[in-house]
């Protein structure tokens, strides 16, 4: 396919006389070249995809079949396709007639959070200031200018045996993400915590004189443990418990979500007892736990900045959006909730941007009205 064949072609996709076979090659063009960017490979032969892609294409358009839309194919390029390819992705997004945008526009999540401490009192980490937040014990909580809570806590001496008890016994807080936000922190032992929108963990202010470190999670985080041979980490959430003294995992535990996932990008834990190996995930649903094999970084895509979907129904995709951007989710076609999408975008744009991308890759279209998007 040349250059007129590619012009005539988004130009009849941009009038709506595309079949459907055409109309899933656009689409296709357009979540490649998100795909490849977000990887760092930003050149492909149209050519090539043109010739690969054509069967996959029929059964995609065949109305039985769900519509896949992240391919397994990947190709090494000339230079000049990538001219070609990046004014695809121009035409679409820089013609005021091609992007949908709504009236109400909404804006992305921030770093935002509650902390209330053990004594019920409640800081609003958005707007408090940096520097020092509060002391309990010998324990300090600081604000840093990046945005970022840090327990420091001072003396920390060997696990008490016995069953024995210290000043810190029962003191704990609690730090609390809305929907619409995030926050990171630091615990006392120097683990760091990536909390996700509605989210909440609770933890000891000190882990001094404590057997082990036990802390309590809803929603998703993702963790860096801090090595302590002497206190094993433990993750206490609404249907397991992660066992782990060093290592990088996420935990999504949400109430409204059917399973637990917890996946590991580093280390060893145990998960109800089954070990994992990086690049694993354990699927709890409350009675039996699968292990698959994962991406990791799909699975943390959240932390640094992106949305990430591999072959998940809308109904799922539409969960993560609604935390994220603080808006509510209702199917006026419930059967569009099945469909399978798969892609990568930026968490940072606003909601037309997200929707819009859905509405390109699929036969999926959404109305927004206030803080509440119906899905056509």
């Amino acid at each position: 396919m040349n250059d007129e064949q590619v012009k005539d072609l988004l130009e009849r996709f941009q009038a709506g006389a595309c079949s459907d076979q055409e109309l899933e090659k656009v689409r296709y063009w357009l979540h490649k070249f998100r795909e490849d960017e977000q990887s760092g490979l930003s050149q492909i032969d149209l050519e090539t995809i043109d010739d690969q892609m054509w069967q996959p294409i029929l059964k995609a358009t065949q109305p039985e079949t769900a519509r896949m839309i992240r391919w397994p194919l990947r190709v090494a390029v000339s230079a000049a396709s990538i001219i070609i390819i990046l004014g695809v992705f121009i035409y679409f997004f820089t013609k005021d007639s091609s992007y949908k945008t709504y009236a109400n526009d909404i804006d992305p999540g921030k770093n935002t959070a509650v902390l209330i401490l053990s004594d019920g009192k409640k800081i609003n980490l958005l707007n408090a200031k940096n520097g020092l937040l509060a002391l309990q014990s010998t324990t300090q909580i600081t604000k840093t200018e990046e945005g970022e809570i840090i327990y420091t806590s001072r003396n920390e001496p060997p696990p008490l045996q016995n069953g024995g008890k210290s000043s810190y016994s029962g003191i704990s807080n609690t730090i609390q993400t809305p929907r619409g936000g995030q926050y990171k922190l630091s615990l006392p032992d120097g683990t760091k915590v990536w909390l996700n929108a509605a989210s909440s963990l609770t933890y000891p202010i000190s882990f001094g004189w404590l057997k082990e470190r036990r802390i309590e999670l809803s929603g998703e985080a993702y963790f860096e443990v801090a090595k302590d041979k002497l206190r094993p980490f433990l993750v206490q959430s609404k249907t397991q418990t992660v066992k782990v003294f060093g290592t990088r995992f996420n935990i999504s535990t949400y109430s409204d979500d059917q399973f637990t996932n917890t996946t590991l990008l580093e280390g060893s834990v145990l998960v109800n007892q089954i070990t994992l190996k990086p690049g694993q995930q354990a699927v709890n649903s409350g009675t039996a736990i699968k292990v698959n094999v994962v991406d990791p970084n799909d699975v943390i895509a959240w932390k640094e900045g992106e949305f990430s979907f591999r072959n998940e129904p809308l109904q799922n995709i539409m969960k993560k959006i609604s935390r994220w951007y603080n808006v509510d989710v209702v199917y006026q076609n419930k059967e569009a909730g099945k469909q399978i999408f798969g892609g990568t975008i930026s968490k940072y744009g606003k909601i037309s941007q997200i929707l819009h991308m859905l509405e390109l890759t699929g036969d999926v279209k959404f109305r927004v009205e206030g803080k509440t998007i119906t899905v056509l």
